[in-house]
C-alpha cells in the first residue's frame, strides 16, 4: 500500500525500474525506464515493477496505457485523473532528469487562471513527515514537487493547488509544443529548500507520474509520453 496515501492529489507511467549501478554517468543514482517490457498487459507488468495504480489509472475506459517505441504512452480518453505511485527511497538525490513529450494538451487549461490540469506530471516526494493537506477529507502527505510540461505560462514558478498549500508545489518545467520530445533537468534539492523554507533537503522518498484532465474544457482528452526518469546527486 502506498505509504503516503496520496490518492487525493489533484493536479504517472508505469515504468521498469533499475538501480543505475555502473552507469556511464556517475552522478545518476536511480533510473526508471521501459526497457524491460516485452509484451502483455502493461498494467500487470507495471505492478510487477512495484508501481501502484490509483484513481483512474486502471480504468481502461478513461485512461489508455501502452508502450510505444520505448516510451510509455498515457492517454486520457475523457475527463480523468490517473496516478501511479512508487515508494522507492533515493537517498542523496538533488536533481531530476526526465525525457518526455506531450502528444496532445487538454483544452483550456491555465495554472495562472486556476484551471489546473496537465497531460503529464512527475511528482517527487521528500522525507516521511506528513504535512497537512488543508482538509480533513484529504490525506496528509510528505513534501512534494510536481513538474509538468505546459503549452503556455510561467516556467520555474511554484504554483499552489487547492490542497497541500503547506507542502506541495506544481512547476511548469518547460513550455513545449505537442510533438516536441525534450529532456528536462531540474534542481529539486534547491527547490524544496526554497519553496518550503527548509534548512536541509529531506531525502527523496518516492515519486509518481500522473495525467489529469479533470478541470479541462471540451472533451477533456490528452496524451503524453515518458521515456526515462533519472535522479542524480
Amino acid at each position: 500500500m502506498w505509504k503516503f496515501a496520496l490518492v487525493a492529489i489533484t493536479a504517472v507511467a508505469w515504468l521498469a525500474v533499475a538501480q543505475a549501478s555502473g552507469a556511464a554517468d556517475a552522478s545518476v543514482l536511480y533510473t526508471t525506464d521501459f526497457k524491460g517490457y516485452t509484451g502483455g498487459s502493461v498494467l500487470d507488468w507495471l505492478r510487477s515493477q512495484h508501481f501502484v495504480a490509483k484513481q483512474d489509472a486502471d480504468n481502461k475506459s478513461k485512461i489508455a496505457l501502452s508502450i510505444q517505441d520505448g516510451a510509455l504512452a498515457l492517454e486520457a480518453k475523457k475527463r480523468a485523473l490517473g496516478l501511479l505511485l512508487n515508494e522507492t527511497d533515493i537517498p542523496g538525490a538533488r536533481r531530476i532528469r526526465i525525457e518526455w513529450e506531450v502528444g496532445a494538451f487538454p483544452e483550456g487549461v491555465s495554472y495562472d487562471q486556476g484551471i489546473r490540469s496537465e497531460p503529464i506530471m512527475v511528482y517527487t516526494f521528500f522525507g516521511s513527515e506528513k504535512i497537512s493537506s488543508g482538509s480533513m477529507l484529504v490525506p496528509d502527505s510528505p513534501y512534494f514537487i510536481g513538474l509538468f510540461l505546459c503549452e503556455a505560462g510561467r516556467t520555474d514558478h511554484p504554483y499552489t493547488g487547492r490542497y497541500f498549500k503547506a507542502g506541495g508545489r506544481y512547476v511548469c518545467a518547460n513550455v513545449v509544443k505537442a510533438g516536441d520530445r525534450i529532456i528536462t533537468e531540474f534542481d529539486i534539492g534547491d527547490a524544496v529548500k526554497s519553496y518550503f523554507k527548509l534548512g536541509e533537503i529531506p531525502p527523496v522518498s518516492g515519486f509518481a507520474i500522473g495525467i489529469d484532465t479533470d478541470n479541462a474544457k471540451g472533451n477533456a482528452t490528452a496524451k503524453s509520453y515518458i521515456r526515462k526518469i533519472e535522479y542524480l546527486n
